[in-house]
């Protein structure tokens, strides 16, 4: 039989000790972990029109209305240029790389326009990155509990490296730096937000 019910703590060399409920909420980064990607069937088929109307239609076709708007300018109540943007972000370290990626992007956008079925490749990626990122990264930046590493680990996870694994030996040859370029084409044109 037990002469007392009472219990000491003092001599516990844990890190933490919990008596009761434990509320703290814990984030797990897994690094070097291959991830294994959707891969997306709708993009797959536009790369393969997109081939097929290269050998067959070298004409010139008009540039989509629906491409087009992602190169206008969103209405905004203070009007700020990609630069501003990712400074608000605290992204100032991706400034140069942002605006070279994002006019080097753009200048290939416009080099394929001659094509329709280009144009639908990269009206579905921008399409795409613009709803992923709505949806899957702007609530996270916005509720200040996640470092600016951890975003980015999702921006990387969620969204470029999908698009990547799918776009491979496309004759776009689209690589990493022109998807961020799409990513900071949207961000200059007021589509999504980094603050």
């Amino acid at each position: 039989m037990l002469e007392s019910n009472e219990v000491y703590q003092s001599e516990i060399r844990a890190e933490t000790v919990v008596g009761r409920d434990d509320n703290r909420k814990i984030y797990n980064t897994i690094y070097n972990q291959s991830i294994i990607y959707r891969e997306d069937q709708t993009l797959k088929k536009l790369l393969n029109e997109h081939e097929l109307e290269k050998q067959k239609n070298p004409k010139y076709q008009e540039f989509s209305d629906e491409l087009n708007n992602f190169f206008k300018q969103k209405t905004e109540n203070k009007l700020r240029d990609l630069t501003q943007k990712l400074v608000d972000g605290d992204r100032e370290n991706f400034v140069s790389v942002a605006l070279e990626a994002k006019e080097r992007v753009t200048k290939k956008i416009y080099k394929f326009s001659l094509y329709t079925s280009a144009q639908e490749v990269y009206t579905h990626l921008l399409t795409n990155i613009r709803t992923t990122f709505k949806h899957s990264i702007e609530s996270k930046i916005k509720s200040g509990k996640f470092d600016i590493f951890e975003i980015d680990d999702l921006v990387k996870n969620i969204i470029i490296e999908p698009f990547y694994q799918t776009v491979q030996g496309s004759s776009l040859y689209i690589d990493l730096d022109e998807l961020y370029g799409l990513l900071y084409l949207l961000t200059g044109n007021c589509h999504i937000e980094w603050d």
